[in-house]
Parts: C-alpha cells; sequence; structure tokens
C-alpha cells in the first residue's frame, strides 16, 4: 500500500494512461484538483475508486482554436454551450478567438470579455487578444490581464475585421515580443483572395466550390513566407494556425531547414475532409481557409507521421443552423462546430492505424501546453493539473448530431461510424461529463501562460 503523507481525494483505477511518449497500466491518485501521484498499486481502503478497468486514461485535450462567439455573436454559440461541448469531447482547456463583436483589439476590451465570460466556462480557458492595424500600443496591456498570445488575421474571416498592413504587423509583432507571447497566424493573402473571389462572383459563380477555388495553395505560401520571414526578425514567437496545403507544409520545412522558428496546426477537418465534400454537404463546409482536394490531405497525414506538424486543433467555428444552410457562397459563413467531434474522429483514425494514441495525446494536449507555457495542462503527471478523459477505445458507434451539445449542431460528421467514445471527463479532480451529460455547474478557470521562452519553440 502507497504512504501518502495526505490521502488523496479519489484514485482512478485499472485504467491504460496514454501519454505522449508511452502507455503503461498505472493508478491516478487526485487531491484538491491536481495529480498527487501517477503509479502501480494507489488504491487505499476507505480512498474512492474511479474503476476504470478497461479503458484508457489521456490528458484532457487543449483545443488552442476555438471561437465561442462572445461577445456579440451569440445566437450562433456561447461560453456556457461551446464550454459544455468541449467537456463532451474531452476536451479541458480551450482557448478562445478575438474575432468577436467588437474585436478583442485593446486591454479594455479583453477585461470586458474576460469578465462576461468567466463564470460561464465549463472547462479551463484562455483567451487571445488580436493584432489589429494600429494597436500595438494594447499588446502590453492585454498581456497583463492574462492574453494567452496574439492572433494575427490576414485573411478575411468571421467578423470581417480589416487585416493590418505589413508594418502594422511588424510592429504587432516586436510588441508580441516584448511580451513574450505567441502570435498564432491566419495566413493567406487578403488582398489575393479577394481579387480572386471579386473575379469569381463577377462571372456569376455561386456554388460552393467557388471559395476553395478564390483561395488557391500559393495564397497561403506567400502568407507564410512574409510572416515567417518578418517574425524572425521582429523576434516574435510564432504559430500557423490551419495550415491547410501541401505546398504550404513545404514552404515551412524549408524555412525551418533555413532555421526559421515556426511551429504549425492543421484542423480536423483538413484530415477528414476533402473536396468532395462540397458535393455533399454544399456550404456547410466552407471553411478559412478552404477544404483542400485529396492531394493536400494526404501531405497532412504525412506530414503528422513525420512529425513535421506540431499540434491539431478544431478552429470550431459555429453558426446558426439558418446560415448554415445558405446556398449562395458568398453570403455563406465559414466555419462549423467540431471541439466536441475532435476526439472520437481521431480515435476513430487511431483505430484505423492513420495515428496512434499516442500521437493524439502529443498534437492535442502535451503539444499545445507547451507551446503556449500553459503550466499544470497537457500531462499526467505528479503536480499537474487533474485534467483527465476516460475513453472507450473500442466503443463502436455512429455519430449523431442531435447528440452534441453546441446550440446549433449541424455537423458534416452526422451518421459516420466511429470507433471510440469518451466515458468521462475529468477538469481539475471535478467530473463534468458522463455518458452523454453535464455534470454540475460552470467552474472553469482562466489560464495564464508562463512568459518565458517556449520550451517547444523550434
Amino acid at each position: 500500500m502507497p504512504a501518502f503523507t495526505t490521502a488523496p481525494d479519489f484514485v482512478v483505477t485499472g485504467a491504460t494512461v496514454v501519454s505522449h511518449d508511452g502507455r503503461r497500466h498505472q493508478d491516478i491518485a487526485v487531491r484538491d484538483g491536481r495529480i498527487l501521484a501517477v503509479g502501480d498499486g494507489l488504491a487505499t481502503e476507505g480512498i474512492p475508486a474511479v474503476d476504470a478497468t478497461g479503458l484508457m486514461v489521456l490528458p484532457g485535450l487543449v483545443d488552442m482554436h476555438v471561437h465561442l462567439r462572445e461577445p456579440g455573436m451569440t445566437e450562433k454559440e456561447d461560453f456556457a454551450s461551446g464550454t459544455r461541448a468541449a467537456a463532451a469531447g474531452g476536451v479541458t482547456t480551450v482557448v478562445d478567438m478575438p474575432n468577436t463583436k467588437p474585436p478583442v483589439a485593446t486591454a479594455e476590451r479583453y477585461r470586458q470579455k474576460l469578465e462576461l465570460v468567466r463564470n460561464k466556462a465549463y472547462v479551463d480557458f484562455g483567451l487571445y487578444g488580436m493584432i489589429d492595424h494600429d494597436n500595438d500600443g494594447e499588446i502590453a496591456g492585454m498581456a497583463e490581464l492574462g492574453a494567452m498570445g496574439f492572433k494575427l488575421f490576414m485573411g478575411q474571416t468571421t467578423g470581417d475585421n480589416r487585416c493590418p498592413n505589413d508594418a502594422a504587423i511588424f510592429r504587432g509583432l516586436e510588441a508580441a515580443a516584448a511580451a513574450d507571447l505567441v502570435v498564432g497566424v491566419h495566413a493567406e493573402n487578403d488582398h489575393l483572395l479577394r481579387m480572386f473571389g471579386d473575379r469569381l462572383r463577377d462571372s456569376g459563380r455561386k456554388d460552393p466550390r467557388a471559395h476553395l477555388e478564390g483561395r488557391p495553395a500559393f495564397v497561403e505560401v506567400e502568407a507564410v513566407t512574409r510572416i515567417v520571414t518578418m517574425a524572425t526578425e521582429a523576434g516574435a514567437k510564432l504559430h500557423i494556425h490551419h495550415l491547410s496545403t501541401a505546398a504550404g507544409l513545404r514552404r515551412v520545412m524549408d524555412l525551418r531547414a533555413q532555421g526559421h522558428r515556426v511551429t504549425i496546426e492543421t484542423l480536423v477537418a483538413h484530415l477528414f475532409l476533402d473536396d468532395t465534400a462540397y458535393d455533399t454537404h454544399g456550404n456547410l463546409v466552407k471553411l478559412n481557409p478552404p477544404i483542400r482536394p485529396a492531394a493536400d490531405v494526404d501531405a497532412l497525414w504525412a506530414g503528422i507521421a513525420r512529425g513535421d506538424v506540431d499540434i491539431i486543433a478544431t478552429d470550431h467555428a459555429p453558426h446558426t443552423a439558418d446560415e448554415q444552410a445558405e446556398t449562395d457562397v458568398w453570403q455563406a459563413y465559414g466555419g462549423f462546430i467540431g471541439v466536441e467531434t475532435m476526439l472520437p474522429l481521431l480515435l476513430t483514425a487511431a483505430a484505423q492505424g492513420k495515428l496512434t494514441v499516442e500521437d493524439i495525446v502529443r498534437l492535442c494536449a502535451y503539444r499545445p501546453a507547451q507551446r503556449w507555457s500553459i503550466a499544470g495542462k497537457g500531462q499526467i503527471a505528479a503536480g499537474y493539473d487533474a485534467d483527465f478523459v476516460l475513453v472507450d477505445p473500442t466503443a463502436e458507434s455512429t455519430l449523431d448530431a442531435a447528440s452534441l451539445h453546441s446550440k446549433h449542431t449541424v455537423t458534416p460528421y452526422h451518421g459516420w461510424p466511429l470507433t471510440g467514445s469518451v466515458v468521462a471527463t475529468y477538469v481539475r479532480g471535478r467530473l463534468v461529463y458522463e455518458k452523454g451529460e453535464i455534470i454540475g455547474e460552470p467552474t472553469g478557470r482562466q489560464v495564464l501562460p508562463v512568459r518565458e521562452p517556449a520550451a517547444v519553440a523550434r
């Protein structure tokens, strides 16, 4: 029997604990919201036990790319509904994007948003600030309020915020470097994608594929090249969100070989959908950047296998059911829900041999927490927050949109066969989801970055 100096609140027994570097049959002892110990034979008479025999225990996933739409667009989603969906999907930390109404581009707006959402979250959360066309003087203030990092939109997306010019971008990069925080970038050349879109619109095109044709791969490649070059000169920590093309991935690898330091993410949607989805789902699968041809999908999976891709995220981007049904591509919004379906889809891919469960942990928990310097997250280890998800890796089911927890549950994955399911989710030792039900009231907390060089910066 273990000799604890303080007794655990409970012990998880019988499970296979999966980390980023392996799996072991171990117990997990939890006290006061943190992991007290991980090891063999931790169960002690008189201490409550969670029997996880036959299940895997993963660190709670960390989704660094969600849009929970609060403030200003809560008809689409809000912090409560979005974080309930996260809990049901085994995601215990989310970081929310700043392209709300109004956009989070000043310290005062950051403070207002934090006060608005802080008591509504069912999982832990962070908030990004935005690099705008004239707000480099606001970066330090947002950092002091706890900004997880800063989002730079080089291409148009929901909210239609004006994309900064290169001088404004560089000033923002310098300010973010001084604050020692990561800049995450939507890397598309805004002038080019607007020009191509105008040409297609003027030709009479309204079909979903026009969106893909209006955002060709080189628009991503050009923006990646430009922002990596500027970030290196500014000394900024750089992350490319939702890299979507084979050409973009090749360019990143070339830049890394030249000594540039940059991490990249790909989205669940860019791994599981190709351009044939336009024929089936129409504008529901409109996404910025767009769903790509199968060759790009294959290249991203190959990048995961080689270790070139650092992070998988969702870009959870809800819209109302009516908005998702829009038939004119130029009127349709880009994006769809994903925070609840990420883990089941990835577990299914693991069952098919496309990646391992260890890869899921590395890409969706360990590396995000390391890259953004989030203390206590991303691992099952003594001293870390007791954030973990119990999964049944062999459970067979069919994805049912009606069972999801977002405000609007329209998803292109409805009816997909799944292998692997989320059984229970714990946030800081508290059960927040079990077998289809959200448990208790919102007790999520704001997470803060440790402002020092990220351990995994390239």
